[in-house]
């Protein structure tokens, strides 16, 4: 429950956390990138200024290019710079100022630099190669390249070459005698530490993400656990399930607003249930108090009457009809009595004690005892099935008396089926009639307390038997519906609790 919206909430606090984190980490990176290069040129400048320096010290000692170039390429001992020599006369066009202007890319060596130079003409064969008349030639890690060494490309890291232009970095060439110096930023160690700071930001990035999506998890849970609970308890009274469960609010959420308005509500309810059981209780004590009381003077008035009848046999016609009606009225009297007494003592606590009964011997019983007051009855009984059903026999007698009964009242002269067959964890009675049906506008209120249907006609009765029914099936674990009705009859049925349930090779039928 709210799963989906959790983790899209939970995503939202990852991505912004992440976002926000690389945008500082990424600002702090540019910085100690900027720094760097700007570090690694003061650098430069200051092996420029020594070379300056170095170059007069040559002059003045008389010192060889070759010489001069080796002496300071190992007193060179700042980082980031790497030193290109080269000798030559200078070429047509060249500037005569100390920085050139145009990029150059130098391939990486494996120690900070290691360059021969050769010597000039002046020099002892010895010292180098012979002396040239070509274009400048350039040297670098003992590989002789010749042409302007303005225009040479080498294996750099063009990344790094390009962070290098972008931050203001630059080379600085210093003029020897007979040759000059190129001192330039390591682009490899550029880009060495742009790729170390890059994964730095990852590595917080993906540290950061996992700690947002723990802790947006948390927060999540925290904020949605009231809407959850809520959202459960409404849950539970869809599902008719009335007991007051109050959400805990714990104090960390708006939507805790929601929780103590819902415990309000649930209150309210559970004290509305409280009050219509309490009322309910005392509704059904009343009228099976009352139906006690009322039998036995009801009993003595039938009595008389029954004597002065049998006086009035001798009298007029009149005085018999009169005695009779009053009779059939008193009768019908203790039957709602009766039935009023039953259902108040179904819907009550005392439980009747449940045990395994045949319910062969139980149905011929309800059909005997029918045909014997109507003979021209068609009750045919297709039992297939020998079962022990559970629960309170009276009572379950009671529920299949009263579905009978109802059939024989509202169809008389029609036929009427009476089935058995198992079903799972129990067994099914069907109960069918080709009566007039029931009208679909009163099929959901027919186990209704006194509801009548409108086939009802002149057929006499309470508006219980039904009610009595379902609530004697109910108390027996069992379930009492209406399969089907149309205007071709009726069918009930009546699911019960069961073990032993043996299917029989041969159906037992009665007609």
């Amino acid at each position: 429950m709210f799963a989906s919206f959790s983790r899209r909430l939970t995503s939202w606090y990852v991505v912004a956390a992440v976002t926000f984190v690389v945008v500082i980490l990424s600002a702090l990176a540019l910085a100690a990138l900027y720094a760097y290069v700007h570090l690694v040129q003061g650098n430069i400048d200051a092996d420029a200024r020594e070379a300056e320096a170095f170059s007069a010290r040559a002059v003045m000692r008389r010192e060889t290019f070759v010489a001069a170039a080796k002496e300071f390429e190992g007193r060179m001992n700042r980082p980031g710079v790497r030193m290109v020599a080269f000798m030559g006369p200078p070429r047509p066009g060249d500037r005569d100022g100390r920085e050139y202007t145009r990029p150059m890319l130098l391939k990486p060596g494996p120690a900070p630099t290691h360059h021969a130079v050769p010597r000039p003409p002046s020099a002892r064969a010895n010292d180098g190669p012979p002396p040239f008349d070509g274009p400048p030639t350039l040297v670098v890690n003992g590989i002789v390249l010749r042409g302007d060494p303005r225009h040479q490309a080498f294996d750099g890291s063009r990344i790094g070459f390009a962070l290098e232009t972008a931050f203001g970095g630059r080379l600085r060439r210093v003029d020897f005698v007979g040759g000059a110096l190129s001192l330039v930023p390591d682009v490899n160690a550029t880009f060495a530490v742009a790729t170390w700071l890059l994964l730095a930001i990852a590595g917080v990035a993906a540290l950061v993400g996992l700690l947002a999506w723990f802790g947006g998890r948390y927060i999540t849970t925290q904020v949605l656990q009231p809407l959850v609970e809520v959202t459960h308890a409404l849950q539970r009274f869809a599902a008719r399930d009335f007991t007051p469960q109050p959400v805990t609010v714990a104090g960390k959420s708006e939507f805790d607003a929601i929780a103590l308005a819902y415990n309000a509500a649930a209150a309210q309810v559970a004290a509305a249930f409280a009050e219509r059981q309490a009322a309910e209780t005392q509704m059904r004590q009343f009228v099976a108090d009352a139906g006690h009381e009322l039998r036995t003077p009801l009993t003595i008035v039938l009595g008389y009457i029954d004597l002065l009848r049998r006086k009035a046999d001798d009298g007029d016609e009149r005085s018999r009809r009169i005695f009779a009606a009053v009779a059939a009225e008193g009768a019908r009297m203790r039957v709602l009595i009766d039935n009023l007494v039953l259902l108040a003592r179904m819907e009550g606590d005392d439980a009747r004690p449940a045990e395994p009964f045949d319910l062969r011997p139980l149905i011929d019983e309800i059909v005997d005892a029918r045909r014997i007051l109507a003979p021209s009855l068609q009750i045919d009984v297709d039992l297939s099935v020998d079962a022990q059903v559970i629960g309170n026999r009276d009572e379950i007698h009671e529920a299949i008396a009263n579905i009978v009964d109802n059939a024989i009242k509202y169809a008389p002269d029609a036929p009427l089926r009476i089935a058995a067959d198992a079903s799972a964890g129990g067994v099914d009675v069907t109960i069918a009639d080709r009566g007039p049906g029931i009208q679909p506008g009163d099929q959901a209120a027919i186990f209704d307390r006194f509801y009548r249907g409108a086939t009802r006609g002149d057929v006499e009765g309470s508006g219980l038997g039904l009610a009595i029914a379902k609530r004697a099936v109910e108390r027996a674990g069992g379930t009492l519906v209406l399969q089907s009705s149309t205007a071709d009859g009726t069918a009930f049925v009546l699911h019960l609790r069961a073990d032993q349930v043996r299917r029989r090779e041969t159906r037992i039928a009665r007609a």
